[in-house]
């Protein structure tokens, strides 16, 4: 393995990941509205960049504890914003379940092995993904998205993914599709014009509350 280019592979998703967690925060903080947020899709993400943190303690390689370690502190400062900001709270049971699940493929890996936590930890970024993207296709306001989050998170993904396959991380490679294709699912929404995204998705009459999704502009 080229060690030296893993390494810069590994100092560049290092520093994606904490720019894309940002974007989020800073706009969550310049706002009065959480419109289009996911309370559940950041408290998810908090759990799982602290699961990542103490697999890449464990595994003893600083470019996978890292790059979650990082993001820690604005994706928790956001998930304070949204909540109190009137963010959406479908789907609280989320995070209670994620959290038994990664602890339970944690503790596995005393009896089988490193498997289970391999893939729990590669598809913990659709915990983050999915619950966003369902709340932005749900909502008639997504104002308070923030886009450069989202595109800087593919950008992050790449670099794991191409981390993963150098160092032979694998649930790095499964990090990068996933996160892909999710970010992906979210942009497409914020760039759809409303009156098209209203002959697409058959929404209720928005009430006086925003209801609901989540990650950075």
């Amino acid at each position: 393995m080229p060690l030296e280019l893993a390494s810069l592979i590994g100092l560049a998703a290092t520093l994606l990941a904490f720019g894309y967690t940002v974007p989020q925060f800073r706009k969550l903080r310049r706002t009065t509205s959480a419109a289009g947020v996911s309370v559940a899709a950041l408290a998810c993400s908090s759990i799982s960049n602290l699961a990542w943190t103490t697999y890449g303690v464990i595994e003893r390689d600083v470019w996978v504890a890292l790059p979650a370690a990082v993001s820690i502190p604005a994706t928790l400062g956001a998930l304070v914003l949204a909540w109190r900001r009137g963010g959406s709270r479908d789907r609280l049971w989320l995070p209670v379940l994620w959290t038994g699940v990664v602890g339970a493929a944690g503790l596995s890996a005393l009896w089988v092995g490193p498997g289970p936590a391999t893939v729990v930890l590669g598809c913990s970024v659709a915990l983050l993904v999915t619950p966003a993207a369902l709340t932005a296709w749900r909502s008639h306001d997504v104002a308070a998205i923030a886009v450069s989050g989202w595109v800087m998170l593919i950008v992050d993904a790449g670099f794991a993914g191409a981390y993963g396959v150098l160092a032979g991380v694998e649930a790095n490679v499964i990090y990068a599709a996933v996160a892909t294709l999710g970010s992906i699912a979210i942009l497409v929404r914020v760039g759809l014009p409303a009156h098209v995204h209203a002959r697409l998705v058959r929404l209720p009459a928005p009430a006086g509350s925003t209801d609901e999704l989540s990650l950075v502009a």
